[in-house]
């Protein structure tokens, strides 16, 4: 079961690597209006492993091949929702949107309602770092060399909107902002309709947030360390010294892994200062939703602590 798990692990590790996405993140709270996001933009440059909404949390569960479960928040008890292997969950209104990485699947987009009910696949592409945004959802197309794509979250009107090969897809506000495979991983934007393609940096990034105008990366020309540039490509600012990645923007913190610490989470405010670790075992999958920090340990196994640290607990006990 490990190794199983192991090896669907790994595969949204490739699909990582086989989008090469963006990061990108608004501050998150609870999704109630239908013109919000279906999850922070951190959360899915990190897999999507959780969402969250009217105080149940989402995510999958590893102990059940990634399948997502809902708990009530302060809960340890679990309700199942999907039998889907699933990744970059999206939560709006009564719908849950996903990449089904089932074998056979390779990524397809579905939906299904939280209840469980009423599952729909969407398209038959190889689908990542989807982000719903009001009645559209945008994602890197896997079929597609990883041309951005948009589709209604029915399923109709599928639009291509770039040649592109994407990843870490942020949407936020009219814009898109994305890594650009197909010049060196530098960070490009364009409008949601495809228009304005413009280069923002002449980095190779990844790991891209989105917040107050700034992008907040992982600056592979610079030995992986933090930075961060206007969204208009000015002001370009180094803010750690250091090797960063996992990085998950959220309120006024960035909270990111690095192998000088054997892969523990730090979080730090937003100018790098203030460095505090939060956890002590090798961490991957950053995601928060609300008042907790969620990854995934070195064993496989999913986990949450507060935002400022202190006990670890398993999502299941």
């Amino acid at each position: 079961m490990k190794r199983k798990m192991l090896v669907l692990l790994v595969t949204v590790a490739l699909l990582s690597a086989w989008f090469f996405g963006c990061k990108g993140q608004v501050p998150f709270i609870p999704i109630d209006d239908e013109n919000t996001q279906g999850n922070s933009v951190g959360n899915i440059i990190n897999g999507g492993v959780v969402a969250y909404k009217d105080n149940w949390v989402y995510f999958v569960n590893e102990r059940d091949n990634l399948h997502i479960y809902k708990q009530k928040s302060g809960s340890d008890v679990a309700d199942k929702v999907n039998s889907d292997s699933s990744m970059f969950i999206n939560i709006q209104g009564e719908w849950l949107y996903y990449s089904n990485i089932n074998s056979g699947e390779n990524g397809k987009l579905y939906k299904i309602k939280t209840d469980g009910s009423g599952r729909v696949k969407l398209n038959d592409d190889k689908s990542s770092f989807i982000n719903v945004v009001g009645d559209w959802i945008y994602y890197s197309n896997g079929s597609e060399n990883r041309k951005i794509y948009k589709m209604k979250t029915d399923g109709s009107k599928i639009v291509k909107l770039n040649e592109d090969f994407s990843s870490y897809i942020c949407v936020v506000g009219d814009w898109i902002y994305y890594t650009n495979g197909t010049d060196k991983k530098r960070i490009y934007k364009m409008k949601t309709d495809g228009s304005e393609r413009t280069k923002i940096s002449e980095d190779a990034a990844a790991y891209l947030n989105v917040k107050d105008e700034w992008i907040y990366y992982s600056n592979e020309s610079d030995s992986d360390k933090l930075y961060k540039i206007k969204i208009d490509g000015k002001n370009k600012t180094l803010i750690l010294d250091q090797p960063a990645e996992n990085i998950n923007v959220y309120d006024n913190w960035i909270f990111y892994t690095n192998t000088f610490t054997s892969n523990k989470i730090i979080r730090v405010n937003l100018e790098g200062l203030d460095a505090k670790i939060i956890n002590y075992e090798s961490s991957s999958f950053i995601n928060i939703a609300y008042d907790k920090v969620y990854y995934i340990n070195s064993y496989n196994k999913l986990f949450k602590t507060k935002l400022d640290g202190g006990k670890i607990s398993p999502m299941i006990k």
